[in-house]
């Protein structure tokens, strides 16, 4: 028999323990996970992962390979043809990679306790595998590992995965147990024990996107060892039973007939080896891997039975149900049995389950809505957890938590949203107090600034109600904040805190003062009251502005005050028209998109968050048919039952959530204001059983499929014509039914009173503008200077002084009155400040001045740059910022660095004729977080051909592991000594391969150059 037909045999009886397993139920549940599959984004950039888990359970077992690139975040691609083995943690569908907990892999032949290689796997253990011999459900995984003609199984239970491994030829089964594995994480240190014939346990200790954390396993084999062993750096040791260290492996070997099974279940806790043990105990101490796969499907069955679909397409139903799947995946538990959990870098112990991976900048548009009507207990736990973080732990709502430590990925106090919709919502076993000080809290406080996208900007946003363009991704912090902040007001009316209502009422309405009616869009504005223009031909200069989105999205993006919004442009009207156009406008913009733009109907990119409301907005300016037409284009072209079938990372469910809300009929464009915006109903009928025991149940009569548009509508028999539906109207039970057709009404939801209204009332005569003077400025933006510099400082506040300084200190009304022009001749460090009767003080103006040559004499098209290797992503093609008197500041995202990734800068300048050169100097960015490195070495070369080339000065660059560790600006000086050339070139060579102490070890990383100084 070969391995095939067994491969086959085998996963015939995993069919049949589903079946089994499934009996009870009715034929809606059987086809329900039957619809499901977990290979669905796992292509692509979709980021999921195929493995084994429960709803919300701390255990993702799943095939894992080494980070490779981007879409190797999940640790597995559906491209690979080789399996590392199999890991016990993973993230669904993020844009991050982290974890990849304890991995095991059995093997045959030979131990071999060296990963080897892709390119490579004979020489260690990785096995090569084809899908065709892989199989993906909710709660299983199965593959057939050819190199070793063995089958694996997967399956867990909330903490325990089970695996069970079937040698075809039998005798000697090795099982490696590798905790050194890990997805772009630094391991430091990991341990492992035998503690009996059929027992082992160990951790291990990283740092990464969860924080410096420790994770403990606890092993139960199916059969006694025949030999064991424990191998330091991958060297055996004789007769050890126990090592700690860096790199520490293990293996076990078991004696098996043809066919025969070894089942292997292994716990984990983040917090102890006790917690390991206690939680198999609890878990998987009396259960086969057949029963814990039982318990899998049944488990998983009353997840997916809570929205059943009915309707001719299969496709739609796999992508409908798959999208329950995912949405079900995360956040993870993180807490044993024993209500113990770790969160950062301290252990508590809790009465109600913790749960982590938070990625609630996501999931708060979609999936925790969703939750909200399907699973309420389980989001009464989730929030209940959020606010713990800052009543019992102290330190504050996380912005991106994962495995309890907030890595402040993202933006803004985002977990206001769905802790706030919660309690409006009346979801009871909240604590509403603890959320409402924990939400305002988040709401003032100065730290959690990310390290990818600039300081928060609070301390100007709190005073301005907006986040200035002196900082990165102003617009979104704004948009974002706003909304949060109106979240916030309306749970302080709920709970009859007034003041705090008027206030954060206030300034959620922020957005207002960078809204531009020449551009009808939201633009940056500098504390100057300057606007920070846009090139709108390129994408360089619009990746500044917005985290994820772009101009176009987030300048929709202010879903509680649609109406003001509309105002602003004019009335609904002149609101459609604007999204008329952003729908269809196909002009190109050149260069790179930020990573999580993609899936684009004109400017519209749904690929990511902060645009996926857009296509309901016309509801709320009375054109719904469009709305209709928008989101039906949206579900077919962006979402299919194929493994790329997602048009960019799932986002822990939120990209799955938007789908199972559209594809359902509706959705909620601003949680938090109990209303959701109907679209266009995909499936026949849409059942939703309630936790209060209630049915909702969504019809759409006359082909849904194939006639997008909605007729007409009634709500339990009666007609209903307005486009939104309430919470408490879902809630209550009931039936909406939808005729559709192949044509618009346009006379559906045209009337006022049947739109929905999104509106910010604040007090009459409160001003949303800033009671503060402008900061004052420098209106010439070039900061290279030759000889001498003349400074002329104007401030946009009328009758304002200004008072400056040169000296480094911080300017008052004590130091320099300005006057006239300030004159520089040496490089410099201007600070201001503006100040204005009845306003605040300006924010104190800075900006440092360097002496370089201007090269006025040199002829017309001089001097020439030439780059040897183009930048990647970062920066001109043509390297034309490395030579712009425009210099970089230590943000490695503000829009004036040139990137070369794992390539040297070879710089050549051609000044026309020969000059005489006295110094060069450029600058360097280090950020290792982001994986920018600092050049191991520069050098500078003169040449009077281009040919041949003379070196004239070099420094080799090295630095130690505690200094890289940290985010750091050079600009190291080379003395020419008077050099006469026509030809300069300047070499900055790549650091290399990353070290082993970095989370990306052995890749190589980006090297950040700004400014090519000469004088």
């Amino acid at each position: 028999m070969n391995y095939i037909n067994r491969y086959r045999i085998k996963m015939s009886f995993a069919c049949i323990v589903a079946m089994i397993a499934i009996l009870s139920c009715t034929k809606e549940l059987k086809q329900a996970i039957n619809y499901v599959d977990p290979m669905i984004g796992t292509d692509g950039a979709g980021h999921t992962f195929p493995g084994a888990t429960l709803p919300f359970g701390m255990v993702q077992l799943s095939p894992s390979n080494d980070f490779k690139a981007w879409d190797w975040c999940s640790g597995y691609h559906y491209s690979d043809s080789i399996l590392k083995g199999f890991a016990h943690t993973h993230i669904s569908g993020a844009g991050l990679a982290a974890l990849g907990d304890i991995l095991l892999m059995p093997t045959t032949g030979k131990v071999q306790l060296n990963a080897g290689t892709d390119e490579n796997p004979d020489l260690g253990y990785r096995s090569r595998f084809t899908h065709n011999h892989e199989e993906a459900s909710p709660g299983y995984y199965s593959v057939l590992l050819h190199d070793y003609d063995v089958n694996v199984e997967l399956t867990t239970t909330k903490r325990v995965g089970a695996h069970r491994y079937t040698s075809a030829k039998g005798g000697l089964l090795n099982v490696i147990i590798d905790p050194t594995h890990h997805i772009m994480e630094k391991v430091m240190e990991t341990e492992v024990e035998y503690l009996s014939e059929t027992e082992m346990q160990g951790y291990k200790k990283s740092e990464g996107e969860g924080g410096e954390r420790t994770v403990y396993f606890y092993a139960k084999f199916s059969k006694p060892f025949t030999n064991y062993g424990i191998a330091k750096n991958e060297e055996l040791m004789t007769e050890a039973k126990r090592w700690r260290g860096e790199n520490t492996k293990a293996y076990v070997q078991v004696s098996l007939l043809p066919e025969e099974a070894l089942e292997v279940k292994v716990s984990l806790s983040f917090v102890s080896y006790q917690g390991a043990k206690a939680n198999y105990d609890a878990e998987a101490a009396h259960e086969s891997f057949d029963d814990i796969y039982a318990r899998a499907v049944q488990e998983w069955n009353s997840q997916l039975d809570k929205i059943q679909v009915k309707g001719k397409s299969i496709a739609d139903k796999r992508v409908f149900y798959t999208g329950i799947y995912h949405s079900s995946i995360s956040p993870n538990l993180i807490s044993d049995v024993d209500g113990k959990y770790w969160l950062e870098g301290k252990v508590y112990e809790s009465e109600i389950p913790q749960y982590s991976n938070f990625s609630t900048w996501d999931t708060y548009r979609a999936l925790n809505p969703l939750l909200s009507i399907v699973d309420q207990e389980k989001t009464a736990e989730f929030v209940n957890s959020l606010a713990s973080r800052h009543a019992d732990a102290g330190v504050g709502l996380p912005v991106w938590e994962c495995m309890g430590h907030d890595n402040v990925c993202m933006i803004g106090y985002n977990a206001v949203s769905p802790m706030v919709d919660a309690v409006l919502k009346d979801i009871k076993g909240i604590d509403n107090e603890k959320v409402y000080q924990a939400v305002r809290a988040a709401a003032m406080s100065l730290k959690k600034h990310s390290p990818n996208y600039d300081k928060n900007g609070m301390e100007e946003y709190i005073q301005l109600g907006y986040v200035p363009a002196e900082l990165n991704c102003a617009v979104s912090k704004t948009t974002e904040q706003n909304y949060y902040d109106w979240c916030i007001s309306q749970l302080a009316s709920k709970m009859n805190k007034t003041d705090d209502a008027a206030l954060f009422a206030q300034r959620s309405v922020g957005y207002r003062n960078l809204y531009r009616a020449d551009k009808k869009f939201l633009y940056s504005k500098y504390l100057t009251g300057e606007w920070r223009e846009m090139d709108l031909s390129v994408w360089d200069d619009l990746i500044g502005n917005y985290v994820s989105g772009n101009m176009w999205g987030y300048s929709a993006y202010v879903p509680h005050d649609v109406n003001g919004l509309m105002s602003l442009m004019g009335g609904k009207k002149e609101f459609a028209e604007w999204l008329d156009v952003i729908f269809t406008d196909t002009t190109h913009i050149a260069g790179d998109t930020h990573v999580d733009i993609s899936g684009f109907i004109g400017k519209y990119g749904h690929g990511d968050e902060p645009s996926q409301h857009m296509p309901y907005l016309y509801n709320y300016a009375g054109q719904p048919w469009k709305t209709q037409q928008y989101v039906r284009q949206v579900m077919s072209e962006f979402y299919q039952d194929t493994p790329d079938g997602l048009i960019n990372n799932d986002d822990l469910g939120q990209m799955s959530a938007w789908f199972v809300f559209s594809a359902m009929g509706f959705y909620p464009v601003c949680p938090g204001d109990l209303k959701y915006i109907i679209g266009s109903p995909l499936f026949d009928e849409a059942v939703i059983t309630l936790e209060n025991g209630k049915q909702f149940i969504i019809k759409a009569n006359n082909h849904p499929q194939e006639n997008k548009y909605i007729q007409s509508v009634t709500l339990n028999g009666k007609p209903f014509t307005k486009t939104f539906i309430t919470h408490e109207q879902i809630m209550q039970g009931g039936e909406i039914v939808f005729e559709m057709g192949s044509k618009p009404n346009k006379s559906y939801g045209a009337s006022e009173q049947d739109m929905p209204v999104s509106k910010v009332r604040i007090n009459e005569g409160v001003n949303v503008l800033p009671e503060i003077t402008f900061k004052p400025f420098d209106r010439d933006d070039s900061e290279v200077f030759e000889g001498s510099r003349q400074i002329e400082l104007v401030c946009n506040t009328p009758n304002a002084e200004i008072f400056y300084t040169l000296n480094g200190h911080t300017p008052n009304k004590q130091s320099n009155l300005y006057r006239d022009k300030i004159s520089i001749a040496q490089a410099s460090t201007l600070k201001a400040i503006a100040y204005a009767d009845g306003l605040k003080p300006s924010f104190v103006y800075q900006r440092d001045y360097y002496a370089g040559r201007a090269f006025n004499e040199l002829g017309e098209g001089y001097p020439k740059l030439m780059l040897e290797n183009r930048p990647e992503k970062f920066g001109n093609p043509d390297g034309s910022m490395l030579f712009d008197q425009k210099i970089g500041t230590a943000r490695f995202n503000d829009s004036r660095w040139t990137g070369f990734n794992g390539n040297d800068m070879v710089a050549t300048i051609d000044f026309g004729k020969d000059i005489t050169i006295n110094n060069v100097s450029l600058g360097f960015l280090s950020n290792t977080g982001v994986w920018i490195f600092p050049p191991s070495a520069i050098s500078i070369y003169v040449s009077d051909d281009n040919v041949n080339f003379k070196k004239v000065a070099a420094a080799s660059l090295q630095y130690a592991q505690s200094k890289l560790e940290k985010p750091f600006l050079q600009r190291p000086e080379f003395s020419m000594k008077n050099n006469s050339t026509r030809y300069l070139k300047v070499i900055a060579e790549n650091y290399g391969i990353i070290p082993s102490w970095h989370a990306a070890s052995g890749h190589r990383g980006f090297m950040f150059i700004d400014e090519i100084l000469i004088n």
